[in-house]
């Protein structure tokens, strides 16, 4: 655990605290994760009830978005999780891909899913770090989707919207499912209705949409549109 000094003055979260942010200050999520740890209190002011999700929104305003990968709004995620106990029909465990900094598994656990169903998996290191440390009793994989070659029944996920991507990660969740297994996904409006170019449809058609609606809340960092897509495996 890295140490640090209490602030004496701080910053408000929203807009203050990276903009001034001195180096020898906490600066990613384990680092602010460690000094509430030590102090009791966050390095910053903050008067919402999810932090991890808004210092990460906080620091996409400075560092940018990677691999258009959005955040899950709180909102989004609990009508993903409500949907997941609503079609996931067995006891096997839920795969949440793409997990950072597990909004939808923190979504699962109000749903009363238990954090030992859970398994989250995350290619960033320093987000997959951050996971485990806020859901510890969860199982932690690191590394990309396309590594995992199990069989996973039950799925929710936000992957990242670059329309090469959203194709990859339904192909190689077509390869990790068998016909009846499903999930719940977070994906650009509009995309499992593409007809072009023509793989899209060979991999869409390898699964049957159960529900779709749209996505009520926006982005924090886009004004991309999206929709919850619950598809199951033919």
């Amino acid at each position: 655990m890295k140490r640090f000094e209490k602030i004496a003055k701080r910053y408000a979260l929203a807009n203050s605290y990276f903009k001034n942010r001195r180096l020898i200050w906490p600066d990613t999520l384990c680092e602010i994760h460690d000094y509430l740890q030590q102090h009791g209190e966050l390095p910053f002011r903050y008067d919402g009830d999810n932090w991890p999700y808004d210092a990460l929104c906080e620091r996409q305003k400075r560092r940018g978005v990677r691999l258009s990968q959005y955040l899950t709004p709180d909102a989004t995620a609990r009508r993903i999780a409500a949907l997941a106990v609503r079609y996931f029909e067995n006891d096997s465990r839920i795969m949440d891909v793409c997990c950072g900094t597990g909004q939808l598994t923190r979504a699962l656990i109000a749903e009363g899913v238990h954090p030992s169903q859970i398994v989250g998996l995350e290619v960033d290191r320093e987000l997959a770090d951050f996971y485990a440390r806020l859901y510890p009793v969860t199982q932690t994989l690191i590394g990309p989707y396309r590594d995992i070659d199990f069989r996973c029944e039950n799925v929710v996920a936000n992957p990242p919207f670059e329309t090469t991507e959203v194709v990859d990660f339904l192909s190689w969740l077509a390869k990790v499912q068998q016909p009846g297994d499903r999930s719940v996904l977070l994906l650009p409006h509009g995309f499992i209705d593409k007809q072009r170019p023509k793989g899209i449809q060979e991999t869409l058609r390898q699964f049957k949409v159960l529900y779709r609606t749209p996505m009520q809340e926006r982005f924090a960092r886009t004004n991309v549109i999206a929709e919850i897509v619950v598809l199951e495996r033919r």
